[in-house]
């Protein structure tokens, strides 16, 4: 709740205001370096640090396979999907046109591939290096099976030697991956290069467009995660994102919190009050949202059982609300929705 009165305190502090200059506002840096400096690349680093974790506690769990240390593992391995999920938000437009995120996250499974790759990898006795095999492997999704679902759980108390290889195996793959995309953001990697080629040139798309960009894609990943599960006739969570895990609700409040210091630094660095006051709409329907979540727990399960199904509805319209107050905006800021990392070049 605190951080969106924040914004909207912003907003309170620009009436009888001639112009808009946050007195923290750093002249000597381009918008886009403060968002990549900020924003991107303190999410990277905390993202390795969080699959860093996973990797060790992965490891000291196989040699003391006890249910302290089973736990712990879980819990991290919730700590690291959240940072996943953050820092993916705020550079999604990247990812998506690399296929990035379907190293760290498979969703949605429609057809439990997951748990069928899964399965498949712990049943054979020469599999191959698992940065050669599917992606669906090597990220979060895999380890998710590994450590929520029963059918592995059944595998650990089967074959320990095989469960533990392949847990230990992904969880590094996990940690190397998240390396790598952390380097490309370094200075002179390529997703650093396409970020500050995106504030050069007449049709640069330039920080307005990154967050509205950002904000519109992560909309509609939201709907879907929202339609899905509950469907039109009847619930099916198991197409939840994060369902083994018990967490789809509070992937959720993560993105928004996201969105949330995207929006921040766009106004943050606005030319002047009135361009300031052009993301009013998109910081109330912010605040409605956090408001509708407050209350509801981390998962889509506990909510049903609740009786809270109408709630989740209403989360579901609040989220379009979302998107039609991003279209709008785009419109008054002469954004344009739908460019790639290669505009500006």
């Amino acid at each position: 709740m605190k951080k969106y009165l924040k914004l909207i305190m912003l907003f309170v502090g620009l009436s009888g205001c001639d112009q808009f200059f946050p007195e923290r506002l750093d002249l000597s840096r381009s918008p886009m370096t403060v968002l990549l400096e900020d924003q991107i690349q303190p999410r990277y680093t905390s993202l390795v640090s969080e699959a860093s974790n996973l990797r060790n506690l992965a490891s000291e769990f196989c040699l003391n396979p006890d249910n302290k240390n089973f736990g712990l593992l879980q819990q991290q391995w919730r700590t690291t999907m959240l940072s996943w999920q953050s820092a993916e938000a705020v550079s999604q437009l990247m990812l998506e046109e690399n296929m990035e995120s379907w190293r760290f996250q498979f969703w949605p499974d429609k057809k439990n591939l997951t748990g069928r790759k899964v399965e498949a990898r712990l049943k054979s006795a020469t599999p191959i290096p698992l940065l050669s095999d599917s992606v669906i492997l090597q990220g979060l999704s895999a380890s998710e099976y590994l450590l929520f679902d029963s059918r592995a759980n059944d595998a650990l108390a089967l074959k320990k030697s095989e469960y533990c290889q392949f847990l230990m195996e992904n969880t590094e793959a996990l940690f190397a991956n998240s390396m790598e995309l952390q380097q490309n953001w370094e200075k002179s990697g390529n997703y650093y290069l396409k970020l500050m080629a995106m504030e050069r040139g007449q049709y640069a798309p330039g920080l307005d467009g990154w967050v509205l960009n950002s904000l519109d894609a992560q909309t509609s990943r939201l709907k879907k995660e929202l339609a899905l599960p509950l469907g039109k006739n009847r619930t099916n969570l198991f197409l939840a994102e994060s369902w083994r895990s018990q967490q789809s609700l509070e992937n959720i409040r993560t993105v928004l919190a996201t969105a949330d210091s995207l929006v921040a630094l766009a106004i943050e660095q606005s030319a002047n009050q009135e361009q300031a006051a052009l993301w009013q709409g998109i910081v109330l329907a912010l605040n409605r949202l956090s408001l509708a979540m407050q209350n509801l727990p981390y998962d889509f399960t506990t909510a049903i059982e609740q009786g809270r199904i109408e709630e989740l509805h209403q989360l579901k319209e609040q989220i379009n609300s979302l998107s039609q107050q991003i279209v709008k905006t785009a419109g008054k800021l002469q954004v344009p929705l739908g460019f790639n990392s290669s505009d500006g070049d």
